[in-house]
């Protein structure tokens, strides 16, 4: 009876080591699942924020080929911006029901992560330049209709005209280049923890968005106190 006792408790001590363990990689899994759909919500809205950018790119380039129609080199100009921002667009909606499929018929969390990992890596890294573009066009065209001579549009200082778009290019070019490395970076993680069944990646990648939340709001606060002085300090002259 002593033995059997003993072996009754030490499969009921196992049946319950089992369960835990089920229970912790479910909850791994679950948590590391939302963490995903976090960042196809954030893919979503970039792909909706920028599909709008080239509505706008589209309105105002047709209002500059009519206020322009009379200038032949600028309508040289304004049509293969169009023709590019169109093909921006489809672009942005075919990424956009790509991404509807990975997350649709991935058949697990591992599938649906690594299949992410392959549009960050591939299609997504085309995206990211080319709403770069599509950025310089708007600034450019915004300054097209506010500048618009009778048909005519001159730019008296062509240098410094190249140096600020490219500087601009550059700029949000690298902005949206290090979004992509950091959700990259996540997704590596997630992947990483969910072949272990641990969350030790994604526990320190999460302690390192916060130190970068605090750096940003530092900068942010340093370049408004910066605008504000300039202001000030403008009004007084």
């Amino acid at each position: 009876m002593k033995k059997d006792g003993l072996i009754g408790m030490w499969q009921e001590g196992n049946d319950r080591l089992f369960r835990d363990e089920k229970t912790d990689k479910k909850m791994i899994e679950q948590y590391l699942n939302e963490k995903t759909f976090k960042g196809t919500r954030k893919i979503n809205m970039n792909l909706g924020f920028y599909g709008m950018v080239q509505l706008a790119n589209v309105i105002l380039l047709s209002m500059n080929l009519a206020g322009y129609s009379s200038n032949p080199a600028m309508i040289w100009v304004l049509v293969p911006q169009l023709i590019l921002t169109i093909g921006i667009l489809i672009y942005g909606i075919d990424l956009f029901y790509k991404l509807k499929d990975i997350n649709k018929y991935s058949d697990s969390l591992q599938v649906l992560i690594e299949r992410q990992l392959w549009f960050f890596k591939r299609p997504y890294e085309i995206w990211l330049f080319l709403v770069s573009v599509s950025v310089i066009i708007l600034m450019t065209n915004v300054n097209l209709y506010i500048d618009n001579d009778n048909g005519n549009y001159v730019i008296n200082n062509k240098v410094m005209f190249v140096i600020v778009t490219l500087v601009a290019f550059l700029f949000i070019y690298g902005s949206q280049k290090v979004a992509g490395i950091r959700s990259l970076r996540s997704l590596k993680a997630y992947l990483s923890d969910l072949q272990h069944g641990v969350l030790e990646q994604s526990d320190r990648l999460e302690h390192t968005k916060k130190r970068y939340i605090w750096i940003w709001v530092a900068l942010f606060v340093l370049l408004s106190a910066s605008l504000i002085y300039g202001i000030i300090t403008a009004n007084r002259m």
